[in-house]
């Protein structure tokens, strides 16, 4: 859930003492060579954002894009602020969401220089009770065998952070303006001849020319899945405790309790509105024909029970049997859309909504044109589960003839791919 698409109001129940709010930490403006674009850490932190946000139940802080990059300041464009800012504005923001209740941050971060004021902030916070934890790029990002330039000492806008972009925004980048620069020297790096740093012409240093798309996505999908780990490993670690020299900011701020309007159903309009959009998300994972989108709707233990009786149980049988039936032509190009029109709360953590669902152009664009999609009814009893609602168990049930058409001899039980574990 991202803060900056929600309401004062929306924010205060997701601000609570259980909830990891994530920070995301990119570069608006630092160079990268003549082939990608200034902000390219900015792209890759909204990226692994967007990723994190689907694998993890986590409340997302806007993006900081000013942050300690001194390291690159020779070069036109590059925007930093020194050590002891970038340290102090990351205490800033996380003091600041902190006076509503988190005591757990993490910094996705996609630089290496920030990695020293991190830590400090760290420190400071850690004296506080706040737990900040944050990404180590130098130990995030997978060493795969395909990798082919030398070892630098210092990298930059190489082969590695090339193929990421290249994987993760590859409108941004120009291959055709990629170099290799292995520079020279030691300290902040400098594109002048004979001063002091490390001497880089293009501001590359590494073989950005070896980058490939495929590279790209082992790395990607590396970091990503250091990242979640990561998080959960905030989310499980027991807080600091509070120092006596901590500073009490919090005792000055008066606590404020909104008064929240309920919807008819006794939801906050937030949670109404989140589980609404468990119709578009589920529509939009069948499009995709992405069995592990659809599963990640589903509790651990959630289950389907079909109108014949049979019934899939656990997010893992959910899975795979979606990913058996994605396998069959005849769903190629299918649409499945599912719309939950009633919702009521029944409990803080528990609620039910029902709605229609409509399955169409089942058996290809031929004989979909001569059947009528299947319709019908469903229930779904959803369950929170720290800022997310997951589905505990889905009922429905399939209109007759002449509403919809009879189902055909490939699809003998609709919507139910028949894979094992389904009785």
């Amino acid at each position: 859930m991202s803060l900056a698409d929600l309401t004062w109001v929306d924010a205060a129940p997701l601000l609570n003492a259980s909830a990891v709010v994530v920070i995301p930490l990119g570069a608006g403006a630092v160079e990268h060579g003549p082939h990608l674009k200034l902000n390219a850490n900015e792209r890759l932190a909204r990226y692994l954002t967007s990723r994190v946000q689907e694998a993890s139940a986590v409340v997302v802080a806007p993006l900081l894009t000013y942050h300690f990059y001194q390291a690159y300041l020779d070069y036109p464009g590059t925007a930093s602020l020194t050590a002891g800012t970038a340290r102090d504005l990351t205490i800033d923001a996380v003091r600041s969401l902190a006076r509503s209740g988190p005591r757990r941050f993490y910094v996705l971060n996609t630089g290496a220089p920030t990695t020293v004021p991190l830590a400090r902030a760290a420190e400071r916070l850690r004296d506080e009770g706040i737990l900040l934890g944050y990404t180590d790029m130098d130990a995030a990002v997978p060493r795969i065998p395909a990798l082919q330039q030398r070892a630098v000492t210092t990298a930059h806008a190489d082969e590695v952070e090339t193929s990421m972009l290249l994987y993760v925004d590859p409108l941004a980048v120009d291959m055709t303006k990629a170099v290799r620069e292995y520079g020279r020297g030691s300290g902040p790096m400098t594109r002048r001849p004979g001063a002091t740093g490390f001497y880089s012409a293009s501001g590359v240093s590494g073989d950005a020319t070896l980058a490939t798309r495929e590279k790209g996505r082992a790395l990607v999908e590396g970091l990503v899945q250091y990242v979640i780990d990561d998080i959960e490993k905030v989310r499980a670690a027991p807080l600091p405790g509070v120092q006596a020299s901590a500073p009490a900011f919090r005792d000055a701020i008066p606590e404020v309790r909104p008064s929240v309007a309920m919807t008819d159903g006794g939801c906050t309009p937030q949670d109404d509105r989140a589980i609404r959009a468990i119709g578009p998300r589920f529509g939009a994972a069948w499009s995709q024909m992405r069995a592990d989108l659809i599963a990640s709707l589903f509790a651990e233990s959630g289950d389907m029970r079909h109108p014949d009786g049979a019934i899939e149980r656990g997010r893992d049988i959910i899975r795979e049997n979606r990913r058996e039936l994605f396998t069959r032509h005849e769903y190629r190009g299918s649409v499945h859309a599912l719309s939950l029109n009633d919702i009521r709360c029944v409990a803080h953590d528990v609620a039910l909504a029902d709605g229609k669902w409509e399955l169409r152009n089942v058996g290809g664009e031929q004989l979909a044109a001569t059947r009528r999609p299947y319709t019908g009814w469903c229930t779904l009893i959803l369950r929170r589960v720290g800022q997310q609602w997951e589905i505990e168990a889905w009922r429905y049930t399939v209109d007759p003839p002449p509403n919809t058409s009879a189902p055909p001899t490939i699809l003998k039980r609709p919507g139910w791919p028949g894979g094992p574990g389904g009785h």
